[in-house]
């Protein structure tokens, strides 16, 4: 009984002096990561893409519908340039080829630029239709981070063509974009 005694108190003892030494040893220092930027509107100053969409074309009361692809050229965070084509149309062209000059603007502070979840942006600018004529574009966009190097951004876009007569061109667009290196 004397010998189970003492090997019950040796267990218990070298197990409290490990627990000690356990709790005396120095914390790990905490590893603190850097956020990662990603996507097409943290940090990339020159970008393209390849843009493509589906939706319709009105003007006075008629309505046909029209699909529209595109290359877009991204100078500075907030600029594109965008050439492609447009069509069928439901006055003037059938199809016309444009050249669009695009403002985008974060509807986020910009220190949540490159997180994952993504940009919410607001669209506009001017296009040259080439067979129709001038045309406001405007509209709402969501551009979600891939990688460090890719995003795809979702689009919603009208080309106002104010030209007589008036005719909206509403499409919705997906974009590949790819951050060119500095």
């Amino acid at each position: 009984m004397l010998v189970f005694c003492v090997v019950v108190l040796a267990f218990r003892f070298s197990a409290l002096e490990g627990t000690v030494a356990a709790q005396s040893a120095a914390p790990a220092q905490a590893v603190t990561k850097q956020p990662e930027h990603l996507g097409a509107y943290s940090d990339w100053f020159v970008r393209a893409g390849l843009t493509c969409g589906s939706g319709a074309t009105y003007s006075a009361g008629a309505a046909k519908p029209t699909a529209q692809c595109g290359a877009i050229a991204g100078i500075m965070p907030f600029f594109d340039l965008e050439a492609g084509v447009m069509g069928p149309q439901v006055k003037q062209s059938k199809v016309s080829g444009y050249l669009s000059t695009n403002f985008l603007a974060p509807l986020i502070p910009r220190r949540y630029l490159g997180n994952r979840h993504g940009v919410p942006l607001v669209v506009g600018g001017y296009t040259r239709m080439f067979e129709t004529g001038h045309a406001l574009d405007y509209g709402v966009a969501f551009a979600k981070p891939i990688d460090r190097q890719r995003s795809i951004q979702f689009e919603a876009r009208d080309y106002w063509t104010f030209s007589n007569p008036h005719q909206h061109n509403v499409v919705f667009r997906v974009v590949w974009v790819i951050g060119l290196p500095d």
